[in-house]
């Protein structure tokens, strides 16, 4: 039986959605009509501006797609209730690495080729992005039901909207916090006082210089109270707010989602969006393009990893009372998240010491800082991968007498 009147979250889902989206394609059209504009007046076409165009396009894309399935629910459509399942086989794992690792290759071949980048290294990082964060999803949702094609588009709307704003929101809030420690802990040093007051006059005579102004501020940025601050910002208060928001979705449609693996699998769908948000947004950065993206999969493992096991543990908190167990799993991902960025934060200023300061602790360090990021990336993948297989086994197995909800 239909039930009557406008099924609200799709009603939302279909404005917010739509909303955004536009407003993406007209950023996309600014950006390349200033960009042309540029052009026609003697400049030059630039990587990073491009990139965003192209980056901005897609994720408009994505998001009028899941307008649309919102639209076919508010109209009644039954395919926008048809069960979605996204299970992918070995050979396309194969096929999206292999394409992936190709335009990554091709980038590297073009980066430094200025009348030709502009145009083919926006097109590849749509690929060397988004294939590899494909295939990070359809490891932790294989086997597993989504449920209705209409909430699994609205998870993925969600989460490129709401999710991207509130984290942006939260975290803004919390570096303001951590400016006020750094702007105390600065006061409280007289010494340290001067030294920030003579470093901003030397960084405005010379603010067109980066290594200048690097080299400039190694010897502040290398104190223990401001690591200290850094390592509290980046490992303890971000991972915290992030590990809470990243699965929004899920919390909003915990009621509705049947078993804890569709929770995992619906989480790790929370994580891609954040990832695919996460790496278009530094992807733009075409000096270290290459590099970036390489090392930005393993963050993008961290974040499919950790949202899934938050997914599983916020409906079996919901269908089955088991707080400590949330409480538990939302601790070891804020601190998988920690160890992450401790551990890149660390590896940041041992190069930077390497450079500027040699007789800096953290000189040499970069190498073991770097292997250990491996090393984790390694751990949280196969977590991803046996969780899934567990959580398959635990699925119950649909009576022949009773559909599945």
């Amino acid at each position: 039986m239909k039930s009557s009147g406008t099924h609200l979250p799709s009603l939302l889902g279909f404005l917010l959605f739509t909303i955004v989206g536009i407003l993406a394609l007209l950023v996309a059209a600014l950006l390349g009509s200033v960009a042309l504009i540029k052009t026609v007046n003697g400049g030059q076409m630039e990587v990073r501006q491009m990139t965003l165009v192209a980056v901005s396009i897609f994720e408009a894309l994505l998001l009028l797609g899941a307008a649309f399935v919102s639209l076919l629910k508010l109209l009644r459509k039954p395919a926008a209730d048809a069960e979605s399942i996204f299970t992918m086989k070995g050979w396309q794992i194969a096929a999206c690495l292999t394409l992936a690792a190709a335009a990554i290759w091709l980038g590297s071949l073009i980066l430094e080729n200025e009348p030709v980048n502009w145009l083919l290294l926006p097109l590849l990082t749509l690929p060397a992005v988004f294939l590899p964060i494909v295939v990070l999803f359809g490891l932790g949702s294989r086997s597993i039901s989504l449920g209705p094609r209409w909430r699994t588009w609205n998870v993925l709307g969600i989460s490129m909207t709401l999710v991207p704003f509130l984290t942006f929101l939260l975290e803004a809030m919390a570096g303001l916090f951590v400016l006020g420690l750094v702007i105390v802990y600065i006061s409280s040093q007289p010494a340290l006082l001067a030294q920030v007051e003579r470093l901003s006059t030397q960084i405005y005579t010379i603010q067109q210089d980066p290594e200048a102004l690097i080299g400039l501020v190694a010897p502040l940025l290398l104190r223990p109270g401001i690591m200290v601050i850094s390592l509290l910002f980046f490992s303890v208060l971000i991972p915290m707010m992030e590990e809470l928001v990243k699965p929004l979705a899920v919390w909003l449609f915990g009621n509705q989602i049947s078993t804890p693996a569709q929770g995992f699998a619906l989480g790790a769908l929370c994580g891609a969006a954040f990832a695919l948000l996460e790496t278009f947004g530094v992807s733009a950065q075409s000096e270290d393009w290459t590099t970036l993206l390489l090392t930005r999969l393993g963050t993008d493992i961290l974040h499919v990893t950790t949202a899934a096991l938050m997914g599983a543990a916020i409906v079996y908190a919901i269908r089955e009372r088991r707080y400590l167990r949330l409480l538990g799993i939302y601790l070891l991902c804020v601190f998988l998240h920690g160890l992450w960025n401790g551990l890149a934060i660390l590896f940041t200023f041992s190069g930077v010491a390497e450079m500027y300061l040699p007789k800096n602790i953290l000189n040499g360090l970069a190498a073991p800082f770097t292997i250990a990021l491996g090393v984790l990336a390694i751990l949280l993948l196969a977590l991803l991968i046996l969780s899934n297989r567990r959580m398959r086994i635990k699925q119950p197995i649909p009576s022949l007498e009773e559909p599945m909800p």
